[in-house]
C-alpha cells in the first residue's frame, strides 16, 4: 500500500494529495488557489501522469498511458532469436460524461431525488437542489452552472454505481460543505466490490474544492461520505451535508 501526501501553503492556497492502493492519485484544488500542484505515480509496466491546469474554479486533467508489446521471432537456420519491441501511446479521454444535475427529466424548481438511470448511473442518497433556494449555505459555492447541485440529504453516504456494469473512470468533481468548516469529505472507488482507491479532503462553505484524478480507471462504483467539521454561525443548518457539481466520468475506461 502506498500513501502519499503533498501539502503546500502560499497565502490562501492549500492543496492536498492522498494516494491509497496500488495506483491512482487525487489532486484537490481550492477555488481561490494560485498555485497548481502535479503528482505523478506509476508502475514498472505503465506510467500514469496527471497534469493539472488551474483556473479560478476548475482543473483540467489528462492521463496518458504507454503500452509496450514485445514480439519474439525465432530463426531455426541460425539458431538466433530476433526480438522486436513496439511502443504505442494512447491518451485517455477526460470527462466524456459531465454531470451537471441541470437536465433531469421532470425536474422541479426546488429539489428532488436524482433518479436511477440518469447519465447511465444509479444513485443512492442523492438529491438535486436549486442552490438559489438556500442562499445561507455553502451549496451555491459548488454550483458550476445554473441552477442545480447534488447533495446528500441528512448527511447520508452517497453511492453512485454503473447502471449496467460498464466500467468508467472518475475524472473530477467540484464540492463544498453545506454548513460546516473543515468538513472531512471521503471518496472511495470500487470495482466488483473491491476498494481500489480512497482519499479524504477538508472542505468548507466559503470556497469550493475540485477533486481530480488522472488514473482512477476501471471502476463501477463511487462512495462519498463526510463527517466532523465545525458548524458555521449564521447559516440555516449545521449538518454534515455537502454539495457537488460537474461530476466528470468517462465510459468505458
Amino acid at each position: 500500500m502506498t500513501i502519499g501526501f503533498l501539502l503546500c501553503a502560499a497565502g490562501t492556497t492549500t492543496a492536498l494529495v492522498m494516494v491509497f492502493g496500488k495506483s491512482g492519485n487525487f489532486t484537490s484544488v481550492s477555488s481561490n488557489s494560485t498555485v497548481s500542484n502535479t503528482t505523478t505515480t506509476g508502475t514498472i509496466s505503465s506510467t500514469a501522469t496527471t497534469v493539472t491546469t488551474t483556473t479560478s474554479t476548475a482543473t483540467v486533467t489528462m492521463s496518458t498511458t504507454t503500452l509496450t508489446a514485445t514480439t519474439t521471432t525465432s530463426t531455426s537456420s541460425t539458431g538466433q532469436t530476433t526480438t522486436t519491441t513496439t511502443t504505442t501511446t494512447t491518451t485517455k479521454p477526460f470527462c466524456t460524461t459531465r454531470i451537471t444535475f441541470d437536465d433531469i427529466a421532470g425536474q422541479t424548481a426546488t429539489s428532488g431525488i436524482v433518479p436511477n438511470g440518469y447519465n447511465n448511473l444509479n444513485w443512492t442518497n442523492v438529491m438535486y437542489l436549486n442552490s438559489s433556494t438556500v442562499p445561507l449555505s455553502g451549496y451555491p459555492i459548488a454550483q458550476s452552472s445554473p441552477s442545480y447541485v447534488a447533495y446528500n440529504p441528512e448527511g447520508a453516504f452517497v453511492r453512485i454505481q454503473s447502471a449496467n456494469g460498464t466500467s468508467f473512470s472518475f475524472d473530477q468533481v467540484k464540492i463544498s460543505a453545506g454548513w460546516r468548516l473543515n468538513l472531512e469529505w471521503w471518496i472511495y472507488a470500487y470495482r466488483f466490490g473491491v476498494n481500489k482507491i480512497s482519499g479524504s479532503f477538508l472542505i468548507n462553505t466559503v470556497n469550493s474544492t475540485t477533486i481530480s484524478c488522472g488514473s482512477c480507471t476501471n471502476l463501477d462504483m463511487l462512495i462519498f461520505t463526510a463527517s466532523g467539521g465545525t458548524p458555521v454561525d449564521g447559516l440555516a443548518q449545521n449538518g454534515t451535508e455537502f454539495a457537488f457539481d460537474d461530476l466528470c466520468i468517462s465510459f468505458p475506461y
